[in-house]
């Protein structure tokens, strides 16, 4: 059982979260577990914790009674540490002046390194935070730490959470997290691609965020062929940074000349991605798009 340091993972992300929220009848079901313990009567001070920090408030409850025994255990009585935050020690160094800090961390580390990224369900969380097999855990406690957090929330009730994230919000991006300012006025040195279309554009912002491409790959659905064969990883993982290609009709676009946009966020494990384009609403035109993981679509990354 441990939880990442967000400062080892983090992005500048920022994500909308509906839902997982919890009625009192389950604010008192928690409270009535943490008696005689650290969280004893905290339950409205954590719902508001879990809110601030973008947070589904039955996630944030059943892992803290989870990794905590319910504010009984010594991460809590002792470290102040009730979601098992690891920082730069080890899980048993790691320690909060208050309870209340270490609530604060634990939510934001939970939106850092999880819910920004779409994880916003036990099993997604679960490989992460807890991994079976890891080496702090010599009793295969992470074997339960799923079933264990789904338990909890079912038992205290509330809605379903979803997350939604964009324009940059999802995974970390790697270009200081702002996308460049653009131009049409400069479109990067030695774009060669036709002025006004989506290659022209993907090609600009590229170099503006510093990972120039070529100008040779003519339409955009031969780039990912053509960068490939360049030595750019290409495969069908969204990432933040990223060339979105779709190929002729995929999607919905051009069955002729296909489509090229950059991704700038990704969500729900990858099902879901946020791009910044040019002429999808026409020539020029400047606009960005959420869209949903279909065939056709592909993603050229750095050089391998």
């Amino acid at each position: 059982m441990l939880a990442p340091d967000s400062n080892k993972d983090k992005d500048d992300a920022g994500c909308t979260v509906s839902g997982g929220n919890v009625s009192a009848n389950g604010i008192d079901k928690f409270n009535e577990n943490a008696k005689g313990g650290k969280l004893e009567g905290k339950g409205k001070e954590i719902q508001k914790i879990a809110e601030k920090n973008k947070v589904p408030v039955n996630i944030f409850m059943a892992i803290i009674a989870s990794e905590s025994q319910w504010g009984k255990g010594e991460n809590a009585t002792r470290q102040n540490n009730p979601l098992s935050v690891m920082g730069s020690k080890s899980i048993h160094d790691s320690t909060y002046p208050t309870i209340e800090d270490g609530l604060n961390a634990g939510a934001k580390n939970l939106y850092d390194v999880y819910i920004s990224k779409g994880l916003d369900t036990p099993k997604k969380i679960g490989p992460k935070y807890a991994p079976v097999g890891a080496s702090n855990d010599p009793n295969n406690m992470n074997a339960r730490w799923i079933p264990t957090v789904e338990k909890i929330m079912k038992d205290l009730g509330g809605s379903e959470a979803k997350t939604s994230c964009s324009n940059g919000k999802g995974k970390s991006i790697k270009f200081n997290g702002k996308l460049p300012h653009w131009s049409n006025d400069d479109p990067g040195k030695g774009n060669l691609y036709t002025a006004g279309q989506c290659t022209w554009y993907a090609y600009g912002m590229r170099q503006k965020m510093g990972k120039p491409v070529s100008t040779y790959w003519h339409d955009a659905h031969k780039w990912n062929d053509r960068a490939k064969a360049e030595g750019y990883k290409v495969d069908k993982n969204p990432e933040p940074g990223a060339l979105f290609i779709a190929e002729q009709g995929a999607g919905g676009h051009d069955g002729h000349y296909g489509h090229v946009a950059v991704v700038i966020g990704v969500s729900d494990g990858g099902k879901t991605f946020r791009i910044t384009e040019m002429n999808w609403e026409g020539a020029f035109k400047v606009n960005e798009r959420t869209l949903k993981m279909t065939d056709g679509y592909s993603f050229i990354h750095d050089k391998e």
